[in-house]
């Protein structure tokens, strides 16, 4: 099941504003760019270059796995935040992708 329509970062003009005036968060496999959005819910987006993999499929399955398990915890995260994960080079598997984003958003004091 994919992350709900609320909780999804979908219009440039936000991405920009998260890129501009956002923390940048580093983690061994991507970094997380946060900003405040002054809303009640928090909202993300995934990017993923197509030097991570030069095949839309690979790109696209590891957005979906990233967007599951930001579904599966979005209990635990904090409100009021505008979050982008971008992956970085280099094709890891799922489990390590998945604890490494934990990580980092508790390194980044999102998760409670």
């Amino acid at each position: 099941m994919a992350l709900f329509a609320k909780n999804r970062l979908s219009k440039k003009r936000d991405f920009d504003t998260v890129f501009k005036k956002g923390k940048a968060t580093k983690g061994s496999f991507l970094f997380i760019k946060i900003a405040e959005n002054n809303q009640q819910i928090s909202r993300f987006g995934f990017v993923i270059s197509s030097k991570v993999s030069g095949k839309a499929v690979i790109r696209n399955k590891i957005s979906r796995v990233l967007a599951d398990f930001i579904r599966i915890i979005m209990h635990k995260i904090r409100t009021g935040y505008d979050i982008i994960v971008i992956i970085k080079n280099g094709i890891v598997d799922s489990d390590k992708l998945r604890d490494d984003l934990e990580n980092t958003l508790v390194i980044a004091k999102i998760i409670l």
